[in-house]
């Protein structure tokens, strides 16, 4: 296996090789620390697509060993993420007592707001918030055009666009008669 690997003068080894000699060790090796096949080869494909990723050192004189070690370290790094992780807790027997939550209403309130909601919750929107809202929403354009049409900073597209949005969402409200949550 060792003699397959190659060295280009000054450079690191040939990762393909390296990698496909290295393949059914790492396999071996998964299978020992992994509980189940599939999680044995998320190991070794995660291994491998990091030695990918960062290559072989050149000054690394057994890359097997190296790659190994990567895997060891790999398996450690996802056991102590799997001890942070909160335990399982099937919802079977246990949490038989549950209601289950009921809908009140198959369409949202705002679905009944028409073209004609916004355009008079518009009417009554400042006249900076509704023409870069309707800049952007009606035509379409984007805030660099915006900005340049209107003779300000890009940002300030942003944030009139928002305060636009934050004052059509309190009138609609109480166009619609939808009550705000908390």
């Amino acid at each position: 296996m060792g003699d397959s690997v190659e060295r280009m003068p000054g450079r690191a080894l040939v990762a393909g090789t390296v990698l496909a000699d290295a393949a059914p060790i790492l396999n071996k090796l998964a299978a020992r620390l992994c509980e189940t096949p599939a999680d044995a080869a998320d190991l070794v494909q995660d291994t491998l697509e990091r030695a990918m990723r960062q290559g072989i050192p050149a000054d690394v004189r057994n890359p097997i060993g190296w790659l190994t070690t990567m895997m060891h370290n790999l398996f450690i790094d996802r056991c102590r993420a799997e001890a942070r992780r909160p335990p399982h807790e099937p919802l079977d027997e246990v949490h038989d007592n549950i209601t289950p939550l009921e809908v009140v209403s198959a369409e949202p309130a705002w679905s009944r707001a028409t073209i004609e909601d916004l355009r008079a919750a518009l009417d009554k929107l400042s006249a900076t918030y509704r023409e870069v809202y309707e800049l952007h929403t009606f035509e379409g354009l984007s805030y660099e055009v915006i900005a340049e049409r209107l003779k300000i900073h890009r940002i300030t597209v942003g944030t009139r666009l928002t305060r636009a949005r934050q004052e059509l969402r309190k009138v609609l409200v109480v166009r619609l008669g939808v009550e705000r949550k908390p």
